[in-house]
């Protein structure tokens, strides 16, 4: 068989030796095996239960591939520090936050609510009218004559008792500014939980580019090869013919995580503008899976669902207010005007008690009092779905997390064993023709596949610990060190 150049040789490392048919089976079986395992790491939370006669004893398998030293390392070996991490997420949380056009509408409109409680409160105190008019004119009977003269008046109105209308439309204002407040720190968590799940994702698509970048010079490097032999052995050329296939596969391959990888860079940039963030090149992070209950315990005091609360508050002490509205409203008034009468005498100031009853306004009181309540019952089912809601996605989040790192390390496993497969049958192939290219083929794709895999797996793991964090209101201030969540 004809020799390749050095250059083509050296891309696919052989050894001097003879190769041996029984190592090459060995490591086919433990590849076998090893995707076996990675095929039950992939149901979700599988489960091993013993056959005993209460059926109360089971084992993760997740437990069973730390403790099993031939498939999965620690994790905490060799990994980058939670607090660079975090670090590296908070600083791009805080160009963010500089950039956010939500987050000023979000302060805006907590300026408007504190408006409306001074509004409200402003109510308490006497309201004074000032006005003015011409000299009046009559027409009719008295022949023109002017009754009247120029006028400035003054009214002085203090309410006295109106049934509670004025606390409850305070308490009302009050709430309202407390959910404007919440919906500022959902704002805050929304943002950063899209940032920190941006980045990444970016991160992830980044490190599968490389490893298909890495794939498609594997394969030009054996079509070059290929083309080298092909032309002192024109028998061969089928051999040529399948490795650019698969070599136009591995360059479409690459093209669609290119277009991936693009997608998540826009999305990031409309975040952080064109901040340069750099996360480690080490794939290991010390990022777990936090305490359960302690996240789904942080979940009921989500500002989710405290704004839904208050929102609910709002709305029942505006009903509130409309139903003391309908009952009689008793004011003091004083008031005072400079006009004159026939004889030119100016009136004096006059003061008075009034009451005003609106007995009847053809039942829009009692509908608006009624859709009041009504919209105070929607929030108050909908804060008990975001709270349904937040404790399944905590828990679904941290399923995922548990799963996809185990998956992670599964494939970091056989992706070592499917090297050494891809290399040795290149070796059968070129150097003894025990192996067909196909062959070849196939073990350099299976190898690129789990490749990919692993880093895809890892990285949806990071993702999943980091919503869970997020579905639990607490990720900003993981962000910043805060967060009491035992990992």
């Amino acid at each position: 068989m004809p020799l390749a150049s050095s250059n083509s040789i050296n891309k696919y490392p052989v050894s001097s030796t003879k190769f041996s048919t029984l190592r090459i089976t060995k490591l086919a079986a433990t590849a076998f095996i090893a995707n076996l395992l990675l095929n039950a790491v992939a149901s979700a939370n599988v489960t091993a239960t013993a056959n005993l006669a209460d059926g109360s004893r089971s084992v993760q398998f997740s437990e069973w591939l730390k403790d099993n030293p031939d498939i999965a390392r620690q994790r905490s070996a060799g990994a980058v520090p939670e607090s660079e991490i975090r670090q590296a997420l908070a600083s791009a949380m805080q160009e963010a936050i500089q950039r956010s056009p939500q987050l000023r509408q979000s302060q805006a409109e907590q300026k408007a609510a504190q408006a409306d409680i001074r509004a409200a409160k402003g109510e308490r105190w006497p309201q004074i009218d000032l006005g003015a008019n011409t000299r009046p004119h009559t027409m009719g009977n008295d022949n023109g004559l002017n009754t009247g003269s120029q006028a400035v008046n003054l009214n002085i109105t203090t309410n006295v008792f109106d049934w509670g209308r004025t606390r409850n439309t305070i308490s009302s204002r009050e709430a309202s500014s407390q959910a404007a407040d919440e919906q500022y720190l959902l704002s805050v968590e929304t943002l950063a939980e899209s940032v920190t799940l941006g980045l990444v994702e970016l991160e992830k698509n980044r490190r599968i580019a490389g490893v298909s970048q890495q794939y498609v010079d594997r394969m030009r490097a054996l079509v070059d090869m290929l083309s080298e032999i092909v032309a002192v052995d024109r028998g061969r050329a089928s051999e040529l013919t399948q490795a650019r296939a698969r070599l136009l596969e591995a360059q479409n391959n690459l093209d669609g995580t290119s277009a991936r990888l693009r997608d998540s860079e826009i999305k990031l940039r409309k975040l952080i503008g064109d901040a340069s963030v750099k996360l480690p090149d080490n794939d290991r992070w010390a990022l777990t899976t936090s305490n359960l209950e302690q996240l789904v315990s942080a979940s009921h005091d989500h500002p989710a669902v405290r704004q839904a609360d208050a929102t609910a508050t709002a709305a029942e002490r505006y009903a509130q207010s409309l139903r003391a509205g309908e009952k009689p409203q008793l004011n003091w008034v004083v008031n005072k005007s400079t006009s004159r009468d026939e004889l030119g005498r100016e009136q004096g100031w006059q003061t008075m008690m009034s009451v005003s009853w609106p007995l009847f306004r053809g039942g829009s009181a009692r509908a608006a009092r009624e859709a009041a309540y009504a919209r105070a019952e929607a929030e108050r089912e909908r804060k008990s779905q975001q709270q349904l809601d937040l404790e399944f996605s905590i828990r679904g989040s941290e399923q995922d997390a548990r799963t996809q790192l185990d998956r992670a390390d599964a494939y970091q496993a056989l992706t070592l064993e499917t090297d050494s497969v891809r290399k040795a049958f290149f070796e059968q192939w070129y150097h003894l023709g025990r192996r067909t290219l196909l062959d070849v083929l196939i073990a350099e794709s299976d190898h690129n596949n789990n490749r990919v895999n692993e880093v895809a797996s890892r990285f949806d793991g990071y993702q999943s610990i980091l919503r869970s964090y997020a579905s639990a209101g607490v990720l900003n201030q993981w962000l910043q060190g805060a967060t009491s969540s035992s990992r």
